[in-house]
This record gives C-alpha cells, structure tokens and sequence, in this order.
C-alpha cells in the first residue's frame, strides 16, 4: 500500500468539499487535491445534489436584514457569533465566486405561501453546484476519488494531521499523506447507531429526506473525535420536515398543515398548527410528529385551502386523499371513525367562520381548546375534505466538530488541531432551532476559507516530505 502524498485533502464531495478544492486549485494552480467521496459518481453530492439550495440572501447576494440576529437569537446565543459574522460578511463575495465559476443564481419563491419575497438560490439547485463546481476542479487538475471511504485520521507530533488512512468499494485499504485535511463529510442522518445514541432509542426511525443522506454516516465526525477534537453544535435535535408518508420521492414536502388541523394515529390533535407561519414552525412541528405521533400523522382540510393555489408547499407526487364525510375520510385513512369526528367537532366549535387567508399570519385563533390554535383557525365544514399522510424526514444534524471562523478544527483545549479543517454538517454550529436557508451557504463560504488557507500552508510547510 503506497501513500499517496498531496497538498491537500478533501473528505466529501457536497457544496463544502467542493468549495474547498475548487478555491485551492485557484489560489495554488500548481497544488495536488484529491476529493475522497464514498458514493460512485452517479450518486455523489450527498444532500447538496439534492436540495433546492435556497440563500438566505437578497438578489444581489448581500445577506437578508434580519440574517445575523436570526441566527443568533435561533440558537439562544450558543453559536459563536464570530462564525456568523464571518458568514455574512462573505455571502455576497461567495455568490459572485460561485456566478464566476458557472453556478448561475436566481430568485425564487419559497414552498412557504406566507413567504413575502423571494429567496436567492443557484438555478438548477444544489445539483448544479455539484455539477458545474466537480467539472471545474477537473479542468484545473484536481482529482475526484469515487467509492472511497475515509475511516481514519494519520496524525504526527503535536495532534498534527498529516493524512487519511481509507478504504474503497473493493475493500482495499488506500492511504492518503496531506498537508492539510478538510472533513466534509456530512453529519450522521444516514446512520441509525449514531441517531439512536445522539437521539435517542427511537433516532433510528428518523429516514433522510433525500438519497444524499444516506452517505452522511458521521465518519467524519468520530474520526475528528478520536483525533481530539472538541464537538459543538446540539447532538441531540436535527432539522426535519414533514413529508407525505406515502411516497419514495424525494423532499416530499407537505407545507400546509397550518391551515388544516394535524392528527395522530388515534385521530387527536397534539400541536398547535398555526403558532406562526410555516417558515418559523415547521422544523418543529416535524420534530412534535417524530416524538409525541409516533412518527405518523394526518394533515385534515377542506376546499377553504384547496380552493388556494397551493402547488409550491406541497411537493409530494400523490393526490390527497378525499372524501365527501369526516367519517369516510377517516374509514380511508384508517383512523377511528368517531375518534375523528370528536376532534373535529371540538375544532369547529372552538373557532370563527370565515375566509380562509393562508398569505398572512390572521390571528383568527381557537378558544377554550387545547392545545390552541393561534392562527388560521377557521372551521373544516366544506366538503370534499382533504388529508395527507406525514411523516418526519431528517434534513440533517446539528452536532459536529468544534471549529472557529476560519474552519480550523479545535481540539479539547480550544486550540486548532495542525493540518485539519472542517466545513458543512460535519462541522457543528447550529443549535435549538436552524436559520432556513444557511445550511448550503455555510458549507460554500467555509469551504472557500479552507481552501484558501490549504493554499497558504503550501507556501509555509517546511516539511520535506512535501517538497
């Protein structure tokens, strides 16, 4: 087995992988990169291939007025805010990189109806950041691993990192000597050990959102656990949202379930639908469906919502399922009949008729019901009514390794760990509730630091097994 010595070494193939290679390459043309990426070619990008990939940031790439303090007040203080400063004082220089490099963006609306401007996101999604960024670092002599599997940190004296000992698809161990290693591996969505252990016996029950996940087995993570790394980041919460049931499409988003009442397998409310717009709730709303549903419920409406163009917050492939009576749509749904019909009689008579306005928080609330409604609290009373099976899909975690804001890996002393770097999932930072539309941005402008500062160590490293 000989070692493969480069300048630098990625571990990951999404937005952040990616980032990191593509901006080494350019700030060293001369420098020797090698991606690692577990998936074969067809499957690599782990969850970037597959999101939307939408910006928290105006048309112009600058971030959105509330970004900083969002993110701050989101995680109660926790995330180091030199992180966030830095993140938003490199959004709209990333976003020009990423434009210069072939990624075009664009403004779009969100699968929020209550979403009062668009969002900036890459035209193509995550998969053209995948695409175009992967076809670029080739052009420019980089050099994409595919099927194989990091398993190890190689360190030196002083914690240094030198190196990654992996396997591929055939089993072969491979060994890889770097001057600077960048884990961007992902978090650990794909692996039912590490969500049990972080979550909780039921973790396991939790499947990723899209195929991507599934690669994002939490290597990354341990591996920098053993080399001494310290962690950041709340281990034990993730950010999901609630899909149809029913399907095996990816992102099967079913955003509506504040203008209906959600329902558990026994046919009873268990949350407040309407606490505020969907933007601010689904992620715990897909939480509450996980713990207190037993991983299932139903979203129940009438034509009140279907009578409102609703295509871009329900992005399931299957219909809803219908029917002319509570009672029949319940027999459909497999739900006790008069079970149902009690819940929905006690909505009704705890709210006020009305339009049904599902652009805007109403403050049309329930009273004397528990638990409440707080906004559109309109009665289910026209006919056909409407359900979808939901589920909660695991989007990613938000534990992972402790990293300062310029994606250094700390170790548990609170200094860098020599040689390695940690950029996207792998790298944790959020905490309690996660900032919509930061994830891909996060991974894209750290990554670009990473790769800069990998550049840089080639102009430093007096090590002679690198010259």
């Amino acid at each position: 087995m000989s070692d493969e010595q480069l300048d630098l070494l990625v571990v990951g193939c999404g937005a952040g992988g990616l980032a990191t290679a593509l901006q080494f390459l350019q700030s060293a043309p001369s420098g020797r990169v090698v991606i690692l990426e577990r998936a074969p070619k067809n499957g690599r990008g782990g969850n970037t291939a597959w999101t939307g990939a939408f910006f928290r940031l105006e048309e112009d790439g600058s971030p959105a007025a509330d970004f900083t303090t969002r993110m701050i007040e989101l995680s109660r203080g926790k995330t180091d805010e030199a992180i966030i400063t830095r993140l938003a004082e490199l959004a709209q220089p990333t976003m020009h990189w990423l434009n210069q490099n072939g990624v075009a963006t664009k403004s779009d609306l969100t699968y929020f109806l209550t979403s009062k401007g668009p969002r900036l996101m890459p035209a193509g999604g995550g998969a053209s950041i995948v695409e175009t960024l992967s076809a670029r670092i080739e052009e420019l002599g980089g050099t994409i691993e595919y099927g194989v599997t990091a398993k190890e940190l190689i360190q030196g004296d002083a914690e240094r990192v030198v190196g990654v000992e992996a396997v591929d698809s055939s089993g072969q161990p491979r060994r890889f000597l770097a001057r600077t290693v960048v884990l961007a591996s992902g978090g650990f969505e794909g692996s039912g050990e590490l969500l049990d252990r972080y979550l909780g016996d039921r973790g396991h029950e939790l499947a990723p959102i899209a195929p991507g996940g599934r690669s994002n087995k939490g290597e990354g993570i341990e591996m920098g656990i053993r080399a001494g790394a310290d962690t950041d980041g709340q281990f034990e919460r993730f950010h999901g949202e609630p899909v149809d049931a029913r399907t095996r499409c990816a992102e099967a988003l079913v955003m509506v379930y504040p203008y209906g009442i959600l329902v558990d397998h026994h046919g009873k409310r268990f949350v407040d639908e309407g606490a505020d717009t969907p933007d601010n709730t689904f992620e715990s709303v897909a939480y509450r469906i996980w713990r207190d549903a037993d991983q299932f419920a139903y979203v129940i409406a009438d034509q009140k919502l279907m009578r409102h163009n609703i295509a871009r917050a329900v992005l399931t492939d299957r219909e809803p399922e219908t029917a002319e009576t509570i009672d029949a749509l319940a027999r459909r749904l497999d739900l006790d009949p008069d079970a149902l019909a009690d819940t929905v009689a006690k909505y009704n008579a705890a709210t006020t008729a009305g339009p049904l306005d599902v652009t805007a928080l109403d403050g049309v609330a329930t009273e004397g019901l528990e638990p409440p409604k707080s906004n559109w609290a309109r009665p289910l009373d026209e006919p056909p009514y409407v359900a979808w099976p939901v589920t909660c899909a695991i989007t990613f975690t938000f534990g992972g390794l402790k990293t300062d804001e310029q994606a250094q890996v700390i170790n548990r002393e609170g200094v860098p760990i020599p040689g390695l770097y940690a950029v996207g999932e792998v790298a944790g930072v959020y905490h309690h509730k996660y900032p919509g539309a930061t994830s891909v941005l996060r991974a894209l402008v750290f990554g670009r630091i990473a790769g800069k500062s990998a550049a840089h160590r080639i102009e430093t490293s007096t090590d002679p097994a690198f010259l």
